[in-house]
């Protein structure tokens, strides 16, 4: 009878463990934070000054802890039954050699970019990517660079956005970053640069 009764108790256990889900989730939040802290070090460069540090929000307050629970067998059934699904939290890797090559290319550009940036011959795309606004006023050799600095540009952008998917085992998500980035290029963008909105039209910062 003792031996039934452990059996019984040992598939059940395993019946319930089976129903938790171990769901990695896209962590939208995490991947915020660390497209502001690359895009200040990116642009930081525009000053010559080292790259602000993100200041962490206090802490919040901790809960009353709730009063003990008798775990009985319906109180644990409620327990597996009730959290069915257990969300994998991830710190972001930006870290690895090719994030960081891609980064200090990006930053030597910067220098390169602004006069474009500041005259508003090149903006930022709601995409988040570099576009040619117009090229009155500049000769043919400045034109050139021009297009040759957006092109590289967005090529390391779109590079960055895929090696952080990768980075992070969510490949198939790297357009999931590009828009958390295209944030965070706008928002932090210099006063005076062009910034495109949702339908297309252009305003200065």
């Amino acid at each position: 009878m003792r031996k039934n009764l452990l059996l019984a108790s040992l598939t059940t256990v395993m019946m319930l463990a089976a129903c938790v889900t171990i769901n990695i989730y896209f962590p939208a939040e995490e991947v915020r934070s660390a497209a502001d802290r690359i895009v200040q070090e990116v642009w930081s460069e525009r000053n010559g000054a080292p790259a602000p540090q993100p200041v962490a929000p206090p802490a919040a307050p901790a809960a009353p802890a709730a009063p003990a629970e008798k775990q009985g067998p319906t109180s644990l059934l409620r327990q597996f039954w009730g959290a069915s699904t257990v969300h994998a939290a991830q710190d972001i890797n930006v870290t690895t050699p090719e994030i960081r090559a891609i980064k200090e290319a990006m930053k030597a550009r910067t220098t390169e970019l602004r006069p474009f940036l500041d005259g508003g011959q090149v903006g930022i795309g709601r995409d988040g990517l570099l576009k040619v606004r117009t090229l009155d006023g500049l000769d043919l050799r400045a034109r050139s660079q021009v297009n040759r600095l957006v092109t590289v540009e967005n090529q390391d952008r779109l590079r960055l956005y895929k090696e952080i998917a990768n980075a992070n085992k969510f490949p198939d998500r790297a357009h999931e970053v590009q828009a958390i980035f295209a944030d965070s290029w706008r928002e932090q963008a210099a006063s005076g640069w062009y910034i495109e909105d949702a339908a297309g039209a252009w305003s200065r910062r």
